[in-house]
């Protein structure tokens, strides 16, 4: 089960689904606030968003899921592991972070660069984060890549109401008194050049959960699924199938 970050629809999970369907049943879809997904009225909770995404497995008759959550995606799915233990298999969490005490904040360029990323002009303000998402290498080298990104966002583009729901969801996360219950066996993933979630914060994660393995891979940003997804897909999947 793949869980989106902010903003994000399922359509993110484009490096990772034709690998990962070659070994497992793969779902994917969008948060609510997201894509086609409903919008109920905000605030939204990490609790709740576990809670609706647990409900999916219900209507798909799945008992068991291995859950690979990303940004926003892996706070919902520490809430999952937490909430619904005997329903989380394996756990993935990718550059996010607990909340709370253990939360390392990024800089402030980079938060006032997401303060207001859905406005007048969301093309430009979604312009306006791409370095704080990809390395300044990547943005060179592959703008073909980063125009189709944009062009996807775009595409499936978040009312306002709706991304300040879900980044309600994200302030108010704190899951980082609570880590040491986690029971599934768990890998903690994070890009080494991550300016939006420090990786310093997947380190903490790692660190409280009994037995988590860590990875950190170098050069990495934070969306490393698709600027580092041969590395990330290789270490997933390594995790998976041991």
């Amino acid at each position: 089960m793949l869980i989106n970050g902010l903003g994000g629809d399922h359509k993110e999970w484009h490096c990772q689904i034709p690998a990962f369907e070659l070994h497992f049943k793969v779902i994917a879809f969008d948060n609510f606030g997201s894509g086609t997904s409903d919008i109920p009225p905000g605030p939204y909770t990490t609790e709740r968003m576990a809670d609706d995404a647990i409900r999916l497995l219900e209507t798909l008759n799945i008992c068991r899921a291995h859950v690979l959550g990303v940004s926003l995606g892996g706070m919902i799915a520490q809430e999952m592991a937490l909430r619904h233990p005997d329903r989380v298999e394996r756990l993935v969490l990718g550059c996010t972070t607990s909340g709370g005490a253990l939360s390392v904040r990024p800089t402030e360029a980079t938060m006032a660069a997401f303060q207001n990323s859905v406005g007048d002009d969301p093309e430009t303000d979604l312009r306006r984060t791409m370095p704080f998402l990809h390395t300044d290498a990547y943005i060179k080298e592959n703008a073909e890549e980063i125009e189709a990104f944009i062009r996807r966002r775009m595409e499936s583009l978040m009312a306002p109401a709706s991304y300040f729901a879900q980044k309600s969801a994200v302030v108010a996360h704190d899951a980082s008194a609570r880590l040491g219950q986690i029971c599934a066996k768990t890998l903690v993933i994070t890009g080494e050049a991550d300016r939006l979630v420090p990786p310093v914060n997947s380190l903490l994660i790692a660190q409280r959960i009994p037995d988590a393995k860590l990875v950190v891979l170098p050069e990495a940003p934070h969306r490393l699924f698709a600027e580092s997804a041969d590395a990330f897909n290789k270490e997933v999947l390594e995790f998976l199938r041991s």
